[in-house]
């Protein structure tokens, strides 16, 4: 692994029109897909992309992410994404990520805890495995306090079915885990929440393939919280778990 260099790594990406939804802000998952994507660039760099992984038969996996939104920025903005990793511990390698705008003004922090999924037995390794990077070279965490808490919603909740199409499917033969954002998005709007969100977290269980069904199902807290859940039509078992907090509206699309 070549470690030499900062351990931020930095690009600039330019929101086009296919990022941004019906009102022209940037869609939530593309924000997402920014960060992966620099992400991406910064294992390669560190020997531990994709390819380099592939050759162990292994395979980048989110387990798990979370985002704090502060602004959706427009189309044509060109936003600036910084990325590190923080700690593995276990089966999970953890890397956070920070975006701001042209100004320097904050857009979008994160955290995504990843595990290195062999490709043969499709069980998770162990992270010290394949992944050497010294602990003390690496920054601190974007957030200082525990996040919030996930739980699935009651069974009196709103939910409607949806199908794993072609479309939604990776080269791993799972959904993608952008593809689960947007189903969220899409879910949320049969029931009138348009609503940009503040703050998500979001935890993957188990894959889902294509042609496959999936209950997507949300209830409202008291505190006005989104807590989501996707589960398998044929085995009922857990495919995601998240939560989402809508903030203010004017807020969260910067007016």
């Amino acid at each position: 692994m070549n470690i030499d260099g900062a351990m931020v790594f930095e690009q600039n990406r330019k929101i086009q029109i296919y990022h941004t939804d019906a009102t022209g802000r940037i869609t939530l998952s593309a924000l997402c897909r920014f960060a992966q994507e620099s992400a991406g660039g910064h294992a390669e760099r560190l020997g531990l992309g994709m390819k380099q992984l592939a050759a162990q038969n292994t395979a980048w996996v989110l387990r798990e992410q979370a985002m704090h939104v502060s602004r959706y920025p427009e189309l044509g903005e060109v936003l600036r994404i910084s990325t590190w990793p923080t700690r593995a511990e276990r089966i999970l390698c953890h890397r956070d990520y920070r975006i701001c705008d042209e100004k320097g003004q904050l857009v979008a922090r994160g955290t995504s805890a990843w595990l290195g999924l062999d490709l043969a037995t499709r069980h998770p390794r162990k992270a010290d495995s394949f992944f050497y990077l010294p602990a003390e070279l690496m920054p601190e965490s974007v957030f200082d306090q525990p996040l919030a808490a996930l739980q699935a919603p009651q069974d009196d909740c709103f939910a409607d079915i949806r199908t794993v199409r072609a479309s939604d499917m990776d080269g791993l033969g799972h959904m993608n885990n952008l593809r689960y954002l947007d189903w969220i998005a899409d879910h949320l709007a049969l029931f009138g929440m348009k609503t940009p969100f503040s703050c998500v977290r979001i935890r993957h269980a188990r894959e889902v393939r294509d042609g496959e069904k999936v209950e997507v199902r949300h209830a409202v807290t008291d505190e006005g919280a989104v807590l989501l859940q996707m589960r398998h039509r044929g085995h009922a078992k857990e495919v995601c778990l998240a939560r989402l907090d809508l903030g203010s509206a004017r807020h969260a699309a910067g007016e």
